[in-house]
């Protein structure tokens, strides 16, 4: 497992070797202040660990000072060498929990730009604490974001797909706010989309999987 990871993922500035109960994993390819404040909320609990996976963004000198400020508040901090996309910065972060951190009992994934504020991560990782057999999505209320108009169609078409393929209803088919318990990192290894599409295709496997999925509806 670890020869997958070196061979896209430079691991000479990884931060931290164990972690303890849930490992918050947040891709990144434009860390700003954002992300700084995020990462301050979630290190008030000391039951999460977060890891931050640089999507190709280190050759940036802002970018780089950026990263390594992060890595200073002690979050784990991991770099493709070139970007690869959400789901490969996905797949990059369980791969390292997998290999090097035994005690995480599951991983919260969530985005760098503070779409979901740190109380619904929390919700999200008490859930998933709670939820032994299922995958956890939380869910927004669409309505309530201003998302482009083609972005709101795409949704929309996903989702009708998504209930067709699987007989279930989620209105956020591309919500990245997910947790997986430790026992489906395989499941989201197996995933072949490394882009914005890992998301819907991870919850279609999982959905045909027999796999529960339980909703938690976020702001």
């Amino acid at each position: 497992m670890g020869s997958k990871v070196e061979k896209r993922c430079d691991m000479e500035n990884v931060m931290g070797v164990y972690f303890m109960g849930i490992g918050i994993i947040i891709p990144s390819d434009c860390p700003d202040e954002q992300l700084f404040r995020l990462i301050d909320q979630l290190n008030a609990r000391e039951d999460i660990r977060v890891l931050v996976v640089d999507d190709g963004c280190e050759g940036d000198i802002v970018y780089s000072r950026i990263l390594s400020q992060i890595g200073e508040r002690g979050c784990t901090v991991l770099h493709h060498r070139h970007r690869l996309g959400k789901g490969a910065a996905i797949k990059t972060g369980i791969e390292y929990v997998t290999g090097h951190c035994p005690e995480v009992t599951g991983i919260v994934t969530a985005d760098e730009d503070g779409q979901f504020p740190a109380e619904d991560i929390f919700k999200v990782c008490d859930q998933l604490e709670q939820e032994k057999e299922g995958i956890i999505l939380g869910t927004r209320n669409l309505k309530h974001h201003q998302e482009p108009y083609l972005i709101r169609l795409k949704n929309l078409m996903l989702s009708l797909y998504f209930r067709m393929s699987t007989g279930i209803a989620c209105s956020d088919v591309y919500s990245s706010l997910r947790g997986i318990p430790r026992k489906y990192f395989d499941l989201a290894l197996s995933v072949d989309g490394d882009g914005r599409d890992f998301g819907p295709l991870f919850l279609e496997k999982a959905v045909k999987g027999r796999i529960p999925i339980v909703f938690l509806p976020s702001h």
